[in-house]
């Protein structure tokens, strides 16, 4: 097991990616359901959903630092493993639930079990060979898409069918699978992976945010999860206004949250390809800026139709971020301190998700809930923009900085050649004056 190939180890981190993905939409959309079925006031369930839904972003956000540092000090796969373990007795806790109050306990618990995708992304990052980094991640993305669009299905069916405790509980089984399977996976063997520098959290998010690189990669981490959780709780509503009226609107705002990562799941390995060939700024300027283009577009669909058709050609671009991210944190970490790195930027993107919502309900407020997708669509494209110049930027460095380390060897070779001339002009002076002398003799 120790041997086993790499192309193995990735199919089986895809396969756990997939799973804990579906466990956690299985049941999340269900969320503000469940807590009217667990006797939450109709009159207060505004308040009650974003308490649920908040506390494990707020929670998860703040230890995410810290699960990174861990990752780091005792190793990626016992984190992986306690990430595992909390998801799976939390989960199991939600279908047993009998009061609201229990629920966000719940929730506070998945909160501290954050961390599984931001390990296993540098499980990942780490072990991939250089070559195959940027596939290896939209492979783990595609995963993790894939199973976002499968979970609300299997979460629907099962709530229908037998009760919205049973996609706990299923989701809970899941979980205990996954469990077994991110134990059997051998570590790596790479023993440099655990670092042995005694650092503070407060040192090494200094570390994170006072390098240039990391620092703006942590920074479109949070504006890119702030746009997307800004438009989430405002779909469903927009759909019912496309449609005319709220009937069956779960079914419809199902659909439309499934499409595009249905989409994107077929065109993420493309985007690791591209990523890996091109640059990964240069990527994401095109991710961001197809998503942007569409975004802008939905605010004015007239039907739903055109409005999941719009939806769709958002998630062939929208796809190409994440794996860019990813990719570019890992080539800007050494191996020890990529825990700490995706700690970090699993803060960045929790506090992202925490603050989108009341971005999202602001903007809904001011102006109208569909122009929310055009704000979200411009700062896309203004972010492709920055992205873009940021490439251009690096190229110009590094072909400085090819020029500077050109000049620097033609300077050692001239120096060189200046100092064997003067020696052979030496050597040729001293054997003109031998050469004299014997003549004289």
């Amino acid at each position: 097991m120790q041997n086993m190939s790499w192309n193995l180890r990735l199919g089986l981190y895809s396969f756990c990616i997939f799973f804990t993905s579906s466990s956690y939409t299985m049941c999340v959309p269900f969320l503000p359901v469940y807590l009217l079925e667990l006797g939450a006031p109709e009159e207060t369930i505004e308040l009650w959903s974003a308490l649920v839904f908040s506390s494990c972003f707020l929670i998860a956000g703040i230890m995410a630092p810290i699960w990174g540092k861990i990752s780091d000090v005792k190793g990626k796969k016992s984190m992986a493993l306690r990430s595992a373990i909390l998801l799976f007795i939390s989960y199991g806790v939600g279908g047993i639930v009998t009061a609201p109050i229990q629920l966000l306990g719940m929730r506070i618990i998945q909160g501290f079990a954050n961390g599984y995708l931001p390990v296993i992304l540098s499980m990942v990052s780490s072990q991939s060979p250089k070559e195959k980094v940027g596939t290896s991640l939209s492979f783990i993305q595609s995963s993790m898409l894939a199973g976002t669009v499968c979970g609300p299905l299997i979460g629907g069916l099962l709530a229908e069918a037998f009760g919205y405790r049973a996609s706990f509980l299923i989701a809970s089984a899941f979980l205990a699978f996954i469990t077994v399977v991110t134990y059997i996976i051998p570590d790596s063997g790479d023993k440099s992976e655990i670092t042995q520098e005694r650092t503070t959290i407060l040192q090494d998010l200094k570390t994170c945010f006072t390098d240039k690189v990391i620092s703006e990669i942590l920074a479109l981490y949070f504006i890119f999860h702030l746009i997307m959780m800004a438009i989430q709780p405002l779909l469903s509503l927009y759909v019912g206004q496309l449609l005319g009226g709220y009937s069956d609107i779960a079914i419809y705002a199902g659909i439309a949250v499934s499409v595009p990562p249905m989409v994107g799941a077929i065109a993420a390995p493309i985007w690791g390809f591209l990523g890996q060939r091109h640059g990964y700024y240069r990527s994401m300027a095109a991710a961001f800026m197809g998503a942007g283009f569409f975004l802008i577009l939905q605010s004015f669909a007239p039907t739903y139709t055109v409005l999941m058709i719009l939806a769709a050609l958002m998630g062939l671009f929208i796809v190409g971020v994440v794996p860019a991210l990813n990719a570019s944190i890992t080539l800007a970490t050494p191996p020890d301190f990529k825990g700490r790195a995706f700690g970090a930027a699993t803060m960045a993107n929790q506090f992202g998700c925490m603050f989108g919502p009341l971005l999202g309900a602001a903007i809904a407020n001011l102006l109208a809930i569909r122009y929310q997708f055009a704000v979200s669509g411009t700062l896309m494209i203004v972010m492709s923009l920055y992205t873009g110049y940021r490439f251009i930027q690096n190229r110009k460095e590094r072909i400085a900085a090819t020029e500077h380390k050109a000049d620097i060897i033609a300077h050692h070779n001239e120096q060189d050649s200046i100092e064997q001339n003067a020696s052979m002009a030496q050597h040729d002076a001293t054997f003109s004056d031998k050469s004299s002398k014997d003549k004289h003799d």
